[in-house]
């Protein structure tokens, strides 16, 4: 179990800078817990606080965020086979969750709290750097897709309203 465990580590991208070192991944498999949900169940709430980064092991989930008028819709599916995982900014502060998470099948998860990888960054910190580097650069992207998103929607505004 464990050495399919490494495997699913190794594929998720916030570990490619230790996909080659299998001491490293193994201390990371170490800090986590496993997880079963059965299909249906929230994971995790949009609004509350957390601590948890998941890895989706096997099974699937539905990311859902809710407008302000409280209308959910669905962000994304993801499965297991797209090497996925969710909550990584509660690894990094103390906000609330940003989306819902609900299992759309019995689903497992490799589950890593922020206590314990605040623990392995003090003992191995050439473990917990490269994960702390791939998250930031996780959300780098995001700030990229977002920043083009906006504008975007901002051109199409000015071009409606000088249309008028």
């Amino acid at each position: 179990m464990a050495e399919h465990a490494i495997e699913k580590l190794r594929a998720i991208p916030l570990f490619t800078d230790l996909a080659g070192d299998d001491a490293a991944l193994g201390e990371v498999l170490a800090i986590t817990t496993e997880r079963r949900v059965p299909s249906g169940s929230v994971v995790i709430e949009e609004g509350e606080s957390g601590d948890e980064l998941f890895i989706v092991r096997s099974g699937g989930v539905e990311i859902r965020k809710q407008t302000r008028a409280g209308d959910s819709y669905t962000v994304v599916r993801l499965r297991d086979t797209d090497n996925v995982f969710f909550g990584e900014l509660a690894l990094i502060d103390d906000d609330r969750r940003s989306a819902t998470v609900i299992a759309t099948e019995n689903s497992q998860f490799l589950v890593i709290r922020k206590s314990d990888f605040l623990a392995l960054g003090e003992r191995a910190p050439h473990i917990a750097l490269p994960i702390t580097r791939a998250i930031a650069r996780i959300l780098a992207g995001r700030v990229r897709r977002t920043t083009t998103d906006m504008m975007t929607i901002f051109d199409a505004l000015v071009h409606e309203l000088e249309s008028t």
